[in-house]
Order: C-alpha cells, then structure tokens, then sequence
C-alpha cells in the first residue's frame, strides 16, 4: 500500500496563470469512516451470524483505496474508525464512496462473494478550505425493480491537506 501512495503522491505540475511560472502542487483529501448502518431486512431468512465489511472510498475509479475488512457479530457496533488519504487532481469534484458485503454466505453475489451493500455520492470541499467537514452519507442501492432505494448511512469526515512548492 505504500507504493500506491508513494506512486499516486508524485507531484503533479501545472500552470499559474499570472506568471506563467510552474508550480508543484500536492493535495491530499484526509478521509475518516465512522460509524455506518445498513439496513439487512432484504433477505427472506435473516442471517444472524458473523457479517463482514469493508469500505472502498475513491475520486478516480482507477485509484481506489479500501478498509480493512472489519467483522461484525450480530448486535454489535458498526464502526470502522479508520483514515485513509487520496491524493487530490486539481479535477477531482466527488468523493465516491461503496460499503462492501465480504465473504458474504447468505447472498454470495459474485463468485468471490463480494455484495455492493450501498454507494454515495460526496462533494468535494473547494480547494482552498482547510477545514474539516463532517458528512453522514446516505448509502443507495438498486432494489429488484431497478429504482434506487436508501440502504443505510456512513458517517464520514474529511479534510483537504495542500502545499505548494516554489520552483
């Protein structure tokens, strides 16, 4: 994982207007997953065993950068409590966030057993805001007649982390 970032960290160059002059910048979204709900009453027989999730947050769908995989028992808490930093382009405008099903036996989805529990559609902050924002997301999926229905929520905060090096 450090490699991910040590590649995606790589400056990015652009140019400034008023000079003309290149300027090396780097912008970092700092992002924290909170707690999440997740509404499960889909299923004919609920499953009332060990349940697993990870949380996949991305600007680009090509740089995605996912949780650990947390196991949940029945009853408990359903909190992540992890951060995760992406680098920012200067293009980037959403933060997309997807609450994955892991491992999943009572509904396998694919072959490797991966559901999409819930997505969400987060702006960005503007640029130049430094402070951090705190977000509950509503997670939505498709039902089985293909229209989009409320899952659950994420509770998520984020920060923008820039600096500019002269050149």
């Amino acid at each position: 994982m450090t490699m991910n970032l040590e590649q995606a960290a790589a400056k990015k160059q652009r140019t400034n207007r008023k000079g003309k002059r290149k300027v090396d910048e780097n912008t970092y979204l700092i992002v924290k997953i909170g707690r999440f709900t997740i509404d499960d009453n889909t299923l004919l027989n609920p499953y009332y065993g060990t349940k697993n999730y990870r949380a996949v947050v991305y600007t680009d769908l090509e740089d995605q950068y996912p949780t650990r995989v947390l196991r949940v028992y029945h009853g408990d808490k359903l909190k992540f409590n992890e951060q995760v930093t992406i680098p920012i382009d200067s293009h980037a405008r959403y933060l997309y966030v997807e609450l994955l099903g892991v491992s999943s036996r009572e509904d396998p989805g694919t072959s490797r057993g991966i559901v999409v529990m819930g997505r969400a559609k987060i702006r960005l902050p503007p640029p130049l805001y430094s402070r951090q924002i705190n977000h509950k997301a509503s997670l939505v999926a498709l039902d089985s007649n293909r229209s989009v229905v409320e899952k659950g929520t994420l509770a998520i905060s984020m920060k923008l982390d820039s600096y500019v090096e002269k050149l």
